[in-house]
């Protein structure tokens, strides 16, 4: 049985009902009073048993940051390794996540090198005053202790579109035993694969962080092994990846005219650089599928998650193979039957609980013809239980995968780190397919890290720790 009352609450919940939000980006300066904050923010954490209907309050932390707080080496070594180099801690990891050029952590404004952050502070109103309220209380509470690195404050879009125009968030899997349906037209996933302390699809327990029962004084945490011979930390918790990626609206609907009047010259650009842009991201803008809705948008399909590819559209003539969509879930399409093949996309499946931030550029922005000059993009946030197996086996293998799906010098067109080797899409067609070349690269990372949501009872424990600063 899910421990509800110890988890927190984003684990089971964007929190759709409060359209207001912010995200702090925070720094441990005073370790002790960082954890007398803590301490102090623990029981108000909102965790998956409660219903606020005003505000709701999440906090994550990453290996930088448990290390302020005064986790030690040895149990910071029970983490996994990506967690603890953190997102930004390679190089290897950043070439093959796409973090390369103008995306480069080097230039990030939080979480590169230059720029670390120790905890994420997820806030959340049902009003622009309540959240307003709700960053002030939280500014002065931290005050002395934290220093805000950067505040991202985000923007609900109508109709739930990001800022190219899309619906977005519609196809998200369910924790088994949460109570939620699965958005994606299939069965609820085992809840180890979100959170830890449960058997994931493999049959298996995830590995947890662990303590020294010594360390635990508060007795916050229980037992992890037969013998008592260490605390589970990381039951009950789960990990977060947090990327700030900017998108370019005005260059991805200025590509698409220019290639839709250059494939049907005297059409109406703009009609014809919807489909083309509904090619690339393998729904039309209302969320309707292309492999229901292979020839105009249909709203009443808007919604419309249970559908696969196999048996309507396995040569990608309805939704082109690498589509995004199909990419970051390729359903029943992959090698090996469709059986096998959905059983691989369960076991990398995230999550995904971001915001946009930014004014709208348009509510039509394929008919805009001049950029404001603002930023506007997405706070990508995704939970997953197992980084590497997830996360990054997504980003790596499916969306900048040149050779996904048979394909062999492209990458996904809408969030892929396109370059002189692979900037292609194919859409396949009769008599002749189209092919797009040169695509740039619309979506640009400005910050991100490794994040480690712990339990409640996890917060409590850590703001006992007694740290090497403590009196």
């Amino acid at each position: 049985m899910l421990e509800f009352r110890d988890i927190q609450g984003l684990v089971f919940s964007g929190y759709g009902d409060k359209p207001h939000a912010s995200y702090l980006l925070l720094k441990v300066t005073d370790p002790i009073g960082a954890r007398r904050w803590l301490r102090a923010l623990a029981p108000v954490v909102t965790t998956g048993a409660d219903r606020p209907p005003d505000t709701c309050l999440n906090v994550a932390w990453s290996a930088r940051g448990l290390a302020a707080l005064g986790l030690s080496e040895p149990e910071l070594h029970t983490f996994p390794l990506e967690f603890r180099e953190g997102l930004s801690g390679s190089d290897t990891r950043s070439r093959t996540l796409g973090d390369v050029d103008a995306s480069d952590p080097q230039a990030w404004r939080w979480g590169g090198p230059g720029t670390p952050v120790h905890a994420l502070l997820m806030l959340y109103a049902r009003s622009a005053e309540l959240l307003d309220e709700l960053i002030v209380k939280q500014r002065s509470a931290f005050a002395g202790a934290l220093e805000l690195v950067v505040e991202v404050p985000t923007e609900t879009l109508p109709e739930r579109r990001e800022h190219f125009g899309f619906a977005d968030g519609i196809a998200q899997p369910a924790i088994e035993g949460s109570g939620a349906k699965d958005k994606r037209g299939r069965r609820s996933l085992q809840a180890g694969e979100f959170v830890l302390g449960y058997e994931n699809e493999y049959g298996k327990l995830p590995l947890l962080p662990n303590v020294a029962p010594a360390l635990d004084v508060g007795g916050h945490l229980g037992d992890c092994s037969a013998e008592g011979k260490r605390n589970a930390l990381g039951r009950n918790g789960t990990y977060l990846v947090a990327r700030q990626l900017q998108q370019d609206v005005r260059g991805f609907w200025s590509f698409m005219r220019q290639a839709a009047q250059a494939e049907h010259p005297g059409s109406t650009a703009a009609d014809e650089a919807v489909r083309l842009a509904a090619k690339c991201v393998g729904r039309w803008p209302s969320g309707a599928p292309l492999v229901l809705a292979p020839h105009h948008d249909d709203r009443s399909l808007a919604s419309e998650n249970a559908f696969g590819y196999f048996a309507k559209d396995a040569d990608g003539m309805r939704c082109p193979i690498g589509a995004h969509i199909r990419r970051t879930n390729p359903r029943d399409s992959l090698e090996g039957g469709p059986h096998a093949s959905q059983k691989a996309v369960d076991r990398h499946s995230i999550l995904r609980r971001g915001r946009s931030y930014g004014k709208l550029l348009a509510e039509r922005p394929w008919l805009a013809e001049h950029d404001d000059g603002l930023e506007r993009g997405l706070v990508f946030i995704c939970i997953n239980a197992n980084i590497r197996r997830q996360f990054e086996f997504m980003q790596q293998t499916w969306v900048n995968n040149q050779k996904f799906g048979g394909l062999y010098d492209e990458r996904d067109p809408l969030i892929g780190a396109q370059d002189a080797e692979a900037s292609n899409f194919t859409v396949p067609a009769q008599p002749a397919r189209l092919r797009l070349e040169g695509l740039p690269r619309f979506v640009t990372v400005r910050g991100g890290e490794y994040l480690f949501l712990p339990s409640v009872n996890a917060l409590k424990f850590l703001a006992s720790l007694p740290g090497p600063d403590a009196a």
